[in-house]
């Protein structure tokens, strides 16, 4: 995990949100990727040009997971900007990116699990409540470090 400003100019790491949802009992809202069955993540995506991160987060929220941001309440926002690198090279608009420097955001929502068949995006094939240490064992590697600075953040609102 990257944790500084320089990420922030660099244009090999692809700007993003990341989206940590929490319910009643303090749990994780993850999916399990489309595209790489048996791995599990908290909902992310990019930003576009002339959006700032919370309009980027609120856009993805809808798109990946079919909730509206009027069902949520934003409860933290990181501080700082965070970065990884992925497992492999990014082509992504006739651009190669080598990783994501993200801004977090955290919401409570209280809701049902939203259905992953009907989302904008396809990122996800189902949802789920879960523990930090579980979600840990299920993600990427390469998104390890990044995911416990996020939970070490946002700690107050985890079992």
């Amino acid at each position: 995990m990257i944790k500084n400003q320089n990420i922030f100019d660099d244009s090999l790491f692809r700007a993003n949100v990341g989206i940590m949802l929490v319910n009643a009992e303090h749990k994780i809202m993850a999916g399990e990727a489309y595209h790489y069955p048996g791995e599990w993540m908290m909902p992310q995506g990019g930003i576009d040009h002339s959006e700032s991160p919370e309009e980027a987060m609120k856009r993805e929220l809808v798109e990946e997971t079919t909730l509206e941001f009027a069902d949520t309440r934003l409860l933290r926002e990181h501080d700082e900007w965070l970065g990884y690198k992925l497992g492999k090279p990014l082509e992504k608009n006739g651009k190669t990116y080598i990783g994501q420097r993200q801004k977090w955001f955290l919401l409570e929502y209280l809701g049902p699990l939203p259905d992953a068949n009907k989302a904008q995006d396809r990122e996800f094939r189902r949802f789920d409540w879960v523990n930090p240490d579980w979600l840990l064992e299920k993600t990427a590697r390469f998104k390890h470090r990044l995911y416990y600075e996020v939970f070490s953040v946002f700690k107050d609102y985890l079992p």
